[in-house]
């Protein structure tokens, strides 16, 4: 698990360079329907509270998976309208999964092209993690559930407060929506409130009552991740994470693939293909 929030990482709108004038940082989600881009500016000072942080601009679009062809316009615009150029910025921060395999693998080559262009470090932030601060200061267990298809879900548990670490409860797994809700109640403290969210849980129907956009990913909350962790690291970006997919299963071409295979060579082989993920 990466560096989790040491405070809640909701900051005030602005428009345009106001507010703190150190290094700005993009984020990037794109495991999703959904493809989000947003623009943080961190204070000069290192180690200052995401208070004193200032949340320039918010993107979300809905492109279904097919974000390799908007994604660098997405942010070229992004950037355009904050009156800056790709050279302003100092850490791009990805979602790395789990989530739709293509979305996933656009979002990081593209925060990988980014970084070796520009010469800044990239910081990836697991997409359950940044889910689940949606519900940032919530009692009780949140539970971050990403639509995996084939019948399943990506899920964790934590628990999250307004102010300090994001504690991992429920490890990430790629399981039936019923196996995580059981696991949920094995990890449950006796009379511990359980909030639901994300696409998975809308889909098997066991979202709480919850704003909206909080079933969707948000680069916002990405971008404040890496920012966080970057920071903890003196902005060292020898620091970074491997940039690299946190998938949690195969893809689907590769179960199908096993499938057919197992039927080519006979039944005797079709135990032991039953994995799944996220499609194309």
């Amino acid at each position: 698990m990466s560096p989790a929030a040491r405070v809640n990482p909701r900051g005030r709108r602005v428009r345009g360079p106001a507010g703190p004038d150190g290094p700005w940082v993009l984020g990037l989600e794109t495991g999703g329907d959904e493809l989000s881009a947003a623009l943080w500016r961190l204070p000069t000072e290192v180690g200052r509270p995401v208070s004193a942080w200032r949340l320039a601009e918010e993107v979300t679009t809905q492109r279904g998976h097919k974000h390799a062809d908007s994604v660098l316009l997405l942010v070229d615009q992004l950037l355009w309208r904050q009156g800056l150029a790709p050279k302003d910025l100092a850490l791009i921060a990805a979602g790395r999964g789990p989530g739709g395999f293509t979305g996933v693998r656009v979002g990081l080559s593209t925060a990988l092209g980014l970084s070796l262009g520009l010469g800044v470090p990239v910081w990836t932030v697991p997409s359950l993690d940044a889910l689940a601060l949606h519900a940032a200061g919530r009692d009780g267990l949140v539970v971050p559930l990403i639509d995996a298809r084939r019948g399943e879900v990506f899920g964790a548990a934590y628990r999250v407060p307004a102010y300090g670490e994001l504690e991992l409860v429920l490890a990430p797994r790629a399981a039936t929506c019923d196996s995580v809700l059981s696991a949920v109640r094995e990890a449950a403290r006796e009379g511990e409130s359980v909030t639901f969210l994300g696409s998975g849980a809308v889909v098997h129907g066991v979202a709480s009552d919850v704003p909206p956009t909080w079933h969707r990913g948000a680069a916002t909350h990405v971008a404040a991740l890496a920012g966080l962790a970057w920071d903890a690291h003196r902005r060292d970006g020898a620091m970074a994470p491997p940039v690299d997919p946190a998938y949690l299963r195969a893809s689907d071409a590769e179960i199908d693939a096993d499938r057919k295979a197992a039927a080519e060579s006979g039944p005797e082989s079709e135990s032991g293909s039953e994995g799944a993920n996220h499609g194309e």
